[in-house]
């Protein structure tokens, strides 16, 4: 059982570095699968006002409300965008 535990530690060390190196090269795009005043829209405008507040990514943050469908309208969104890693 150790053994898995440090194993397992070991792999997330490793792991984490490349993740940490990216940065976005353009506009975040946060989306949000509900209309705009719900709790969803508050909750992402509060995360973009937090890491614009406190500096921790140079590039804007840009919140996408895409309400409907039960939110088969903002995945066909994002799946639309495959390969953007922003």
């Amino acid at each position: 059982m150790f053994a898995a535990w440090v194993s397992a530690c070991f792999s997330l060390a490793l792991t984490t570095g490349p993740s940490i190196a990216w940065e976005p090269t353009k506009p975040v795009e946060i989306v949000v699968a509900a209309g705009a005043g719900g709790a969803s829209d508050q909750m992402a405008r509060m995360m973009q006002l937090a890491i614009q507040k406190n500096g921790l990514m140079k590039q804007p943050m840009v919140v996408s409300l895409k309400g409907g469908a039960s939110g088969a309208e903002a995945l066909i969104y994002m799946k639309s965008s495959e390969g953007d890693p922003n």
